[in-house]
Formats: C-alpha cells, sequence, structure tokens
C-alpha cells in the first residue's frame, strides 16, 4: 500500500463516529492526566493503564517497560514534568531525558513512551516517533536525513518536521496520521490487548510461568550471566531486540550483539514446544540474520535456553556441535510458601 492509499482509507476509518470518539477519548482522558499542572497527584496504576493498547488505542508493546518506568515515581514525575515544560526548547528537553552515549534519564522510559505522551498533552504540535512511524516513513522515502551519531533530539525534531507536514497537507490530526503507518507496515490491524493475547496462551499452554521468563530475562539482562557477554538490540535508548520482528520467519524471543566480537546472537527460549521444535526455529532465526542483518566480518550464533535439557536435546546439540555455533542454557524458577504462624 502506498502512502495516499494508506491517508485515504485512514481519513474514511475516521470518518467513523465511534473512531474520531476514540480518538477524542484517548486525549481527553490521558492528556488530562498528564496535563504539567497535575503531575503531582500522577499515579503509577494511572501512568501503566495509558501504556495498554486497550486504553491508547494506538500504541503497542509499551506496557513491557511499566514496571521499570515506575519503580520510582518521584524521579518519573520529574521527568515527566521535564519534557512536558513547553518553556524549555524540546531538543533540550529530550537531550535530557534521552542523551547521547548515555543511559535514559528513566529505564525504558524512551522515544516509544515519551512522544505518544506528548501528543496526548499537545496533539496539534508533536507526532509519534517510534519503529513503527520509522519503518513506515523508511518506506515511503520521507525518512529525514541525519548525520551518524546526532541526538535523538535533533532526529526526532525533523521527524516531527515531517509528521506535521503530512498531518496539514492531508487534513489530519497527528493522532489520524499515526494510524497511516499501520497501513503502511502491516496493512490493517485490528485492536486487541497484548495481556489478553499472553493470557490466553497460557491457559492453552499450560507453561504460564514460562511465558514469563522473556520478560524477566530483558527487565533483568544486566543482571544475569549472558547481560555480561551481551547486548539487546536498542535503538534511540528502545529496546528492539525483544520478540525482534523478522515478518519473513517469525519473531525472534531476544537478539543481542556480543559486546566484544562483532556477532549477532539470536536466543531462543523453550516455552512448550518440543526440544525438536526450538532448535529449528533458532536455526531458522540465525539463517534470518546471517541473511539480512550481519555485514563483512560479522558472524551469528545461536542461544537455547530451556528448563530441562534431556537426551534428544543432547543428541541433537551433540550433531550440531563444530558445524553451528549453538549454546544452550538451562533455567530453574523456585517457588515456595511458607506457613506463618499464628500468635
Amino acid at each position: 500500500m502506498n502512502l495516499q492509499e494508506a491517508i485515504r482509507d485512514t481519513k474514511k476509518e475516521f470518518e467513523n463516529i465511534d473512531r474520531k470518539n476514540e480518538e477524542d477519548e484517548v486525549i481527553d482522558k490521558y492528556g488530562s492526566m498528564f496535563n504539567p499542572n497535575k503531575l503531582d497527584s500522577l499515579t503509577k496504576e494511572d501512568f501503566k493503564s495509558f501504556l495498554l493498547i486497550k486504553n491508547n488505542k494506538h500504541w503497542e508493546g509499551i506496557h513491557r517497560q511499566g514496571n521499570m518506568i515506575t519503580q520510582d515515581m518521584g524521579k518519573l514525575k520529574k521527568a515527566l514534568k521535564i519534557l512536558l515544560n513547553e518553556e524549555v526548547p524540546i531538543e533540550e528537553r529530550l537531550n535530557i531525558l534521552i542523551p547521547k552515549n548515555k543511559a535514559n534519564y528513566i529505564k525504558g522510559l524512551h522515544r516509544s513512551v515519551v512522544t505518544p505522551i506528548m501528543l496526548v498533552v499537545y496533539p496539534k504540535i508533536y507526532g509519534v516517533y517510534n519503529k513503527r512511524s520509522h519503518d513506515g516513513l523508511t518506506k515511503v522515502g520521507l525518512m529525514p536525513k541525519y548525520t551518524k551519531g546526532e541526538t535523538f533530539s535533533r532526529k526526532y525534531i525533523k521527524i516531527n518536521q515531517v509528521l506535521n507536514s503530512l498531518a496539514s497537507e492531508n487534513n489530519m490530526s497527528l493522532f489520524e496520521l499515526d494510524s497511516v503507518w499501520w497501513r503502511i507496515t502491516e496493512g490493517y490491524k485490528p485492536i486487541e490487548t497484548e495481556e489478553e493475547k499472553q493470557e490466553n496462551e497460557e491457559i492453552e499452554t499450560g507453561f504460564a510461568l514460562e511465558m514469563h521468563l522473556r520478560r524477566f530475562l530483558v527487565d533483568n539482562w544486566e543482571k544475569t550471566k549472558l547481560g555480561k557477554s551481551y547486548e539487546i538490540i536498542s535503538e534511540d535508548g528502545e529496546i528492539i531486540g525483544e520478540e525482534y520482528q523478522t515478518k519473513e520467519v517469525g519473531n525472534i524471543d531476544i537478539l543481542v550483539k556480543n559486546k566484544t566480537k562483532q556477532q549477532w546472537v539470536v536466543i531462543e527460549l523453550k516455552k512448550g514446544q518440543s526440544n525438536d521444535a526450538v532448535i529449528g526455529q533458532t536455526l531458522r532465526y540465525m539463517g534470518w540474520v546471517e541473511k539480512n542483518l550481519i555485514k563483512k566480518d560479522e558472524s551469528v550464533k545461536g542461544i537455547i535456553i530451556v528448563k530441562e535439557v534431556d537426551n534428544k536435546l543432547k543428541s541433537a546439540l551433540s550433531f550440531l556441535k563444530n558445524k553451528v555455533d549453538i549454546d544452550c542454557f538451562a533455567y530453574n524458577v523456585q517457588f515456595s510458601l511458607n506457613e506463618v504462624e499464628h500468635f
């Protein structure tokens, strides 16, 4: 689908009164909640509610960093006051929150979270810059040029100018325009909550604890053995290596790079499927990475994380030894109930 077709279909979609009401409800509710004058009363539950696609209607996946972002609510409120202070130039504000070559002001508070907040508070000024809009702008040839190593703030300013021009030229709101990138990159995608999808998968498979393994690893990455050697792929402070989308062969559980070698690493978690299946998936993803991502002098390896290493898995790994670079780790989940004595 080209840009004009996507714009036409999106405008037609928003002619529906229910769809337009959705936009008004999101901006009214969360624009008020994030109003700079009301931030002192912001609660952890309020903030995390905004991150759910069933509430914000547009932005999927950002709920994953909810616990991380809200660990220190005092610091989060301070960050939001910096972000939304229109008396300070946007470049200066973003340089504080998403600095160049430094950790973000708050871990997890990256471009895919801050720009939607800016939109709902200032819906006629700021557009959303995330992986979806990045891929959409790139696909239609409208991604601005910027120099290597340019700050996120400067990139965002250029991108926001393009977004505002597109919205103005096509008589659309920036909220409507954000739907265009879904059509450009994926076609129409019905809104559903990732939480509901995950809950259904857990019920169907019976592997509820294992379904949370990936999230635990990502949240605690630097504390793990793997975190000492590898870093999760990210852009402008946003982790994109979790459930990395290949489109052709599925989503890689975690995609990382070696900190000291020119090496990509595919990490696949065994979540209920057979050992044969997890090895096959890992090899398939490694092949995709080799074809699409690695450059000269780079390599790719695989890491499989399982609950138990049985004889079938040992045999397969033994056969692959010296042919394909795949490591295997076993994890352990501990859970206990301790009775409290009556006093």
